[in-house]
């Protein structure tokens, strides 16, 4: 039914009216959400990375407020958290459902096979956990998926895939701090992932940041992304 929908609005003409409109009805959805279980997903994610035997450590806009914020972003309701890749095992996912979630998708590069990606769901809380490979320089690097250049998402899926920006940081130790109450791991060099993502004034709040911005601080992959839905 879905589908058809899609189809028909597409034909019309009205795709992207409708889906502008269903992302606003879902991000005050998630605000909600994020006001009343933000905290409680966050803790228990490290709890299942932990079980799993990985270390679950913030990410992008998560990791920034809580470095300039002591806190939650006040115009991010959703969690960016991270994991090195090496620490992925099949058991997180196990261990994500016996603490409440429910997978909803994986990123992932078809060539290779390598996941990306992994977004899950918390009584209506977004986590996104992001993977970090090492690419041999000493340094890490993760991949975010951008929307196709024109075709709607199941047909790109279906086809040629999605653009990926490559963000490249550099290695770091983790360690675990206390975060409103939440025993989770932060990188040593915060501030120069930070400087890094955001550039230099990433201690001024900039409430208008977007994807735009990501890429002016990010490579094209040369590989597609795809998408598996749970």
């Amino acid at each position: 039914m879905r589908e058809l929908v899609v189809k028909i609005a597409e034909f019309f003409g009205m795709y992207e009216f409708l889906m502008k409109i269903g992302n606003r009805i879902e991000k005050k959805r998630q605000n909600k959400a994020f006001a009343k279980y933000g905290l409680d997903a966050l803790r228990e994610a490290v709890m299942a990375a932990q079980e799993s035997g990985g270390r679950l450590f913030l990410a992008f806009g998560s990791l920034l407020g809580a470095y300039r914020e002591k806190g939650f972003i006040p115009f991010d309701f959703d969690l960016d958290t991270g994991m090195m890749a090496e620490e992925r095992t099949e058991d997180l996912y196990a261990a994500m459902l016996r603490h409440g979630f429910t997978m909803v998708r994986q990123y992932y590069i078809k060539e290779t096979g390598r996941v990306c990606e992994d977004k899950f769901n918390y009584k209506g809380v977004s986590i996104d956990i992001h993977y970090f490979y090492h690419n041999g320089n000493g340094e890490l690097f993760c991949e975010l998926c951008l929307p196709h250049e024109s075709k709607p998402w199941r047909e790109a899926n279906k086809t040629d895939g999605f653009p990926a920006l490559v963000r490249t940081l550099c290695d770091s130790p983790l360690s675990q701090h206390d975060f409103l109450g939440v025993p989770v791991f932060l990188p040593d060099r915060t501030e120069d992932w930070l400087r890094t993502l955001y550039g230099p004034d990433f201690m001024t709040p900039n409430p208008k940041w977007s994807m735009d911005d990501h890429k002016k601080r990010s490579v094209i992959s040369e590989e597609r992304m795809y998408r598996r839905s749970c």
